[in-house]
């Protein structure tokens, strides 16, 4: 493992290939680096794919809990990396969470942005789990409550499923996230710190629109986190994205989205 080391933190990504043409992975809420290295499937020779390991996430570590993780901060970590590895340019790939800190990444630097591939981003149409930071501290206390005392919480997740008000696959996430109580104290820091980060979507339709980066949004047609009726308003506004649309659920995505890459890949070469 690789790490950018910041006042804030130390970021650890992993390096695979020394070509010149640099892309940022970033993985999804209670993954690693390590679940999207199919992603290296389609690395070509003059590539060079960087594995990023989320705050709270694998290797990387926040400094402070109490300090939220803000633009200008994560405009300074993608500036030091870029030092670090000495690159300029480069491309973006994201699934969910990730997806998110995708869009922030163009947005900030968008001049230097050569294609960007988003898998079921999340941020576009914000929902319950990344918005936390925006709530009254006292929601925070009640939260904090659920994560490290949560049989109250469980048995009304069970309450709303069986009345059909909230999908099954919505509650088998919750469950599958926050099944243990590292798991839980997981998802507390991650909203508390990086709950605050909001994405200025006018502002990154109107950067794609200007500059015609290449864009692919990878959706899954099974999905129930994200689905196409929270995308269509901004993939709709940007002429150049290509949507895909993949017979699978959120969980299997990213694989998926590799097959058809690589499928496409070897079309090129025909």
């Amino acid at each position: 493992m690789n790490y950018l080391i910041h006042p804030k933190g130390k970021l650890a990504y992993q390096k695979v290939g020394d070509g010149k043409e640099v892309f940022l992975i970033f993985h999804g809420f209670g993954q690693c680096h390590r679940d999207m290295l199919p992603i290296e499937r389609i690395r070509k020779p003059n590539q060079c794919f960087l594995f990023i390991d989320m705050f709270y996430h694998g290797r990387s570590q926040w400094a402070d809990s109490s300090k939220k993780l803000d633009r200008v901060i994560w405009s300074e970590l993608i500036r030091s990396l870029q030092k670090q590895e000495d690159f300029r340019e480069f491309h973006l790939i994201g699934y969910s969470m990730g997806g998110k800190f995708s869009l922030l990444t163009y947005e900030l630097f968008v001049k230097e942005l050569k294609s960007m591939t988003l898998l079921a981003p999340d941020g576009i149409k914000t929902g319950l789990w990344y918005s936390m930071g925006n709530y009254p501290n006292f929601f925070h206390a009640a939260f904090k409550g659920v994560v490290f005392k949560p049989n109250r919480f469980f048995g009304l997740v069970d309450g709303l499923n069986s009345s059909g008000l909230v999908e099954k696959s919505l509650v088998k996430f919750v469950k599958t996230q926050m099944e243990t109580r590292s798991k839980r104290a997981q998802a507390y820091f991650v909203w508390k710190v990086f709950g605050s980060i909001q994405l200025q979507l006018g502002n990154i339709i109107r950067q794609a629109r200007t500059y015609r980066t290449p864009i692919t949004l990878f959706i899954g047609e099974y999905d129930k986190m994200v689905t196409h009726k929270n995308l269509d308003r901004f993939s709709g506004k940007i002429p150049q994205l290509k949507n895909v649309t993949l017979p699978v659920g959120h969980g299997q995505l990213i694989e998926a989205a590799v097959d058809y890459l690589r499928f496409e890949n070897q079309q090129d070469k025909i």
